[in-house]
C-alpha cells in the first residue's frame, strides 16, 4: 500500500510540475498566489524520488552508498550551495566509496 501510495505522489508530483512548466510561457504573468504555492513543486519531486531511492519496500532505510551521498548533499543544501553542486558533490561521493570498498 505505502509503495503504491508513493508512486502516485511522485506521479502527480511529476505532472504537475510538467503542466506548470509547459502552461509557463503561455501566461506569463501568472497569479501570485499560483507561483507561491507552486514554487516547491522540483524541490518536492526530488525529495519524493530519494525518499523511494533510500527505503526498500517496506519502508525502513537501507543504509547503503546512497545515504552518506545524499548526507553530503543535503549539508551542501544547508550550506545555500546550487543544486547541481549538491547532486553533482553527492553523485561523486557515491562513486568515490563505491570505487574504495567495491560496493
Amino acid at each position: 500500500m505505502a509503495g503504491s501510495l508513493a508512486v502516485a505522489l511522485v506521479l502527480g508530483l511529476a505532472g504537475l510540475s510538467f503542466t506548470m512548466r509547459a502552461i509557463g510561457p503561455f501566461a506569463p504573468n501568472l497569479p501570485a498566489a499560483i507561483t507561491e504555492r507552486t514554487s516547491g513543486l522540483a524541490p518536492a519531486l526530488l525529495a519524493a524520488l530519494v525518499g523511494i531511492q533510500l527505503t526498500g519496500t517496506t519502508g525502513f532505510l537501507h543504509l547503503a552508498v546512497k545515504v552518506a551521498a545524499v548526507i553530503l548533499a543535503a549539508v551542501l543544501s544547508a550550506l545555500r550551495l546550487p543544486l547541481t553542486v549538491c547532486v553533482i558533490a553527492g553523485a561523486l561521493v557515491a562513486a568515490l566509496l563505491r570505487a574504495v570498498f567495491q560496493l
